[in-house]
C-alpha cells in the first residue's frame, strides 16, 4: 500500500517537468538566477484550398449510368452530402471514380457521354496527387497533430502509440506512391477513413513536436547559463569544494539518468518517424514545416538537438577537468 501510495505521488516527467526540475537544480546549487528561454515553437503554415474540375453530365446522361457502379458513385457524390464531404471523403470519391470509370465506360454506347467521361477520367488521373495533398492539408485529424500544443511525451511512455502511428503513415505512404505511379486498381482507398481515425485518437506526433522543440530551446538557454557562469561551478586549488562535489551528483542523478535519458529516448523517435514524415509531406505546403522537425538540415531542430548536447557535455568535460575528476570509463 505504501508503495502504491508513493508511486500515486511521482510527477509525470514529460518534457516540461524534466526541463524545469533540471534547472531548478543547477539554479539553487549555482545560487545564480536562471532565465528560462521564450518558448516560441514554429506554426502550422496554412494551405491553399483548391477545388478539382467537376464532371459534367445531363440528368438524362446520368441514368445511362444506372446499370454501373460509377453510376451510383456520381449520384452520392452530387447528393448534399456529397457536396460538403470533408477532405478524405473527396479522395475516396476521386480515386474510386479513377477505378470505376474504365469499366464503365466499355459498357456505353452514347458517344458523347463516352468522351465526358473519357476526358473526366483523365482529369481525374492528372489532378489526383492534388486532392491526396489537398486531404493531407485540410483533414482535420492530421492538422490537429501537426499543431504544436501544451502536451509533450512523458519518460516512460514514449514509445506508446509508435507502431500504430507508424502504421498509419505506411499506409498513407502506400497510397501516395501508388498514386504517382498512377497503379489505380491497387490503391486500397476506403480504409482512409480508418488510417485518419489514428490520427485522430493518437497524441504522439504533436506531443514528439513540442518536446523536441522545448528540448532545444531549453538546452540552448542552459548551455548559455552555464558558460557564462562557468568560472563559479570551476574548482579552485585548496578551497572546500563542496558545491562541486553536489553538482556532480547532480550531472549523474539528473542529467545522465532523466534528462539525457529523455533525449536518448527522443531520439528515438526521431529515428523511427523521420523517414516515413518526410516522405509523406514531400511536395505539400507542409514540407518545409515537416523538414525542419525530421530532416538532417544544418538548420532543422534535430540538427540543433544533437549541437547543443555535444555543446552540454563540452561544458561539464571542462568541469570535470578543473575538479580532476576522471571521464567514466577512462
Amino acid at each position: 500500500m505504501a508503495a502504491l501510495l508513493v508511486s500515486g505521488c511521482q510527477p509525470n516527467k514529460d518534457a516540461d517537468f524534466v526541463w524545469h526540475d533540471y534547472t531548478k537544480r543547477l539554479e539553487s546549487v549555482l545560487e545564480v538566477p536562471f532565465e528560462p528561454a521564450d518558448f516560441a515553437p514554429l506554426t502550422l503554415p496554412k494551405a491553399a484550398h483548391q477545388t478539382p474540375t467537376r464532371l459534367n453530365i445531363s440528368i438524362l446522361q446520368s441514368f445511362k449510368l444506372n446499370h454501373c457502379k460509377l453510376g451510383e458513385l456520381i449520384a452520392d457524390h452530387n447528393s448534399s452530402l456529397g457536396k460538403v464531404a470533408p477532405p478524405s471523403q473527396r479522395l475516396i470519391y476521386h480515386i474510386r471514380f479513377i477505378q470505376l470509370a474504365p469499366e464503365c465506360i466499355a459498357t456505353l454506347d452514347d458517344s458523347a457521354l463516352i468522351d465526358t467521361l473519357t476526358l473526366g477520367l483523365a482529369q481525374k488521373q492528372l489532378q489526383a496527387l492534388n486532392v491526396f495533398t489537398q486531404m493531407l492539408t485540410h483533414d482535420k485529424s492530421i492538422n490537429k497533430r501537426l499543431f504544436i500544443g501544451y502536451n509533450s511525451l512523458t519518460l516512460d511512455q514514449m514509445q506508446t502509440g509508435r507502431v500504430e502511428f507508424e502504421s498509419a503513415l505506411s499506409q498513407l505512404n502506400t497510397t501516395k506512391q501508388k498514386i504517382a505511379n498512377q497503379d489505380w486498381q491497387q490503391i486500397e482507398i476506403e480504409n482512409l477513413e480508418q488510417v485518419l481515425a489514428i490520427f485522430h485518437h493518437q497524441p504522439l506526433l504533436n506531443q514528439y513536436l513540442r518536446s523536441l522543440s522545448l528540448s532545444v530551446s531549453q538546452l540552448t538557454a542552459i548551455n548559455d547559463y552555464l558558460f557564462n557562469h562557468q568560472a563559479i561551478a570551476a574548482c579552485r586549488p585548496g578551497h572546500a569544494n563542496l558545491q562541486q562535489a553536489i553538482l556532480q551528483n547532480l550531472f549523474h542523478k539528473y542529467y545522465l539518468a532523466q534528462t539525457q535519458a529523455y533525449l536518448s529516448q527522443l531520439n528515438q523517435l526521431h529515428y523511427r518517424l523521420s523517414q516515413p514524415m518526410l516522405q509523406l509531406f514531400d511536395g505539400t505546403p507542409y514540407q518545409d514545416y515537416v523538414e525542419y522537425h525530421f530532416s538532417e538540415r544544418g538548420d532543422a531542430l534535430p540538427a540543433q538537438l544533437k549541437q547543443q548536447m555535444k555543446r552540454h557535455v563540452k561544458w561539464w568535460k571542462d568541469f570535470r577537468q578543473s575538479c580532476d575528476i576522471a571521464i567514466p570509463g577512462s
